[in-house]
């Protein structure tokens, strides 16, 4: 009797296995999209310590999973290639790769290998008539006598700033977005609109990008983007589907960006990711596979558009130039304040935006400036930028 299994049944087994420690891992509340995370302890996302390369898919979910402080993996022959071992009795964790190509080495008429210019062999690649899934075993760096001491620099935080990455990202995509006062964030479908709080309501630059970015991977979903199913009723499990997949790329999308982690924004999914995943534990390499899409495509954005301070400011006339500028100085107090401060102070500013709402825009670009630069010096706090040195010599006469 033929024992050996099917590449379908390898991968049930695959998702079986990460469905099962995943679940284990929520109701802990352990799971890696569970856990907090800030720009200064290095984005984490693991790699292979010989190619460089980041894991993907759900092989990326199962080895942050392992929960390591090493983000760098290897294989036991890699290892041993760079004068490294494995110590003895550690285990290994079990991934998968579909391989739809097979290597052979090219040669001549004699047989002998064809070198290319490094004098190398050349490889020939061949696409198989029938792909198949191939299991391979990889170990921590924590697990390996002989390596080199993990370097890993903190990622800088995002800023208020028209030229940071996730502001890139928002303005090439095009994406309408409404900012409205009060806590609620969300991406309608129907009218394909993003809907975000204030941007004064937020405690720095990253919390509000990595709301605004979470909202987008849903935009993602849109028929003439990724074309996922998204009018779901909420509590659903098809409603569950989705925000496992946008939580899953936020967590990617924000450890690459540098914007922080905030799991309790998503905390009364838990019990629907749960039920969703015990229904059918495949669902979690579904989930995986989106949410490299879904990451993907939003970081695409980055690459399709450049904008500078200067060539936004080019477009503005000075008054909004101006407001733009006090504004970015103003939000970065806003870390600096206590909650009590930061309350008050968003109090006051939904107060003097309803109040201005029916003034011409040359008008209350000149109001919302003075009022910025009021709660600037009312502060205290110093918040200097190199291109706002005028503005905040203004302050000090």
């Amino acid at each position: 009797m033929n024992s050996k299994k099917t590449p379908q049944q390898k991968q049930q087994d695959y998702a079986k296995n990460i469905a099962d420690e995943l679940i284990t891992l929520i109701k802990a509340g352990t799971a890696p999209f569970q856990i907090p995370w800030k720009p200064a302890m290095g984005s984490g996302l693991p790699y292979n310590h010989i190619t460089g390369k980041e894991y993907s898919g759900s092989n990326t979910l199962y080895l942050m999973m392992q929960n390591r402080n090493d983000p760098r993996w290897l294989t036991y022959r890699q290892a041993q290639s760079v004068g490294a071992q494995v110590r003895k009795g550690e285990r290994g964790v079990s991934l998968i790769k579909l391989v739809t190509h097979s290597e052979r080495v090219k040669r001549d008429e004699n047989g002998k290998p064809v070198l290319n210019d490094k004098g190398e062999p050349e490889i020939i690649r061949m696409r198989l008539e029938n792909p198949y899934i191939k299991n391979f075993t990889v170990f921590n760096a924590q697990q390996i006598d002989g390596l080199p001491p993990l370097k890993q620099e903190p990622l800088p935080e995002l800023t208020w700033s028209s030229d940071n990455p996730a502001e890139r990202i928002l303005i090439a995509s095009k994406a309408e977005i409404e900012h409205q006062y009060g806590n609620n964030a969300y991406y309608s479908p129907i009218k394909d609109k993003i809907v975000l709080p204030e941007k004064t309501q937020f405690a720095d630059a990253g919390s509000y990008y990595a709301v605004a970015l979470h909202e987008l991977g849903h935009w993602t979903g849109h028929e003439s983007r990724l074309n996922r199913q998204l009018m779901n009723r909420f509590g659903s499990d098809d409603y569950a589907r989705e925000e496992l997949r946008a939580e899953i790329a936020s967590m990617m999308i924000n450890r690459q960006l540098g914007m922080p982690h905030d799991p309790e924004r998503h905390a009364t999914y838990v019990g629907n990711w749960v039920s969703v995943l015990e229904k059918d534990p495949t669902e979690i390499l579904h989930a995986c596979r989106d949410a490299q899409k879904i990451q993907k495509y939003v970081l695409s954005f980055q690459q399709q558009q450049q904008i500078t301070p200067e060539a936004v400011q080019n477009k503005l006339t000075p008054e909004e130039e101006l407001l733009n500028r006090t504004k970015e100085i103003y939000l970065s107090q806003n870390s600096l304040l206590s909650k009590t401060e930061h309350q008050h102070r968003q109090i006051r500013m939904y107060a003097v935006e309803k109040v201005l709402e029916k003034l011409p825009n040359n008008l209350k670009a000149e109001a919302l400036t003075n009022f910025y630069k009021q709660e600037i010096k009312a502060a205290g706090i110093n918040v200097e930028y190199p291109q706002d040195k005028g503005i905040l010599e203004e302050y000090e006469r």
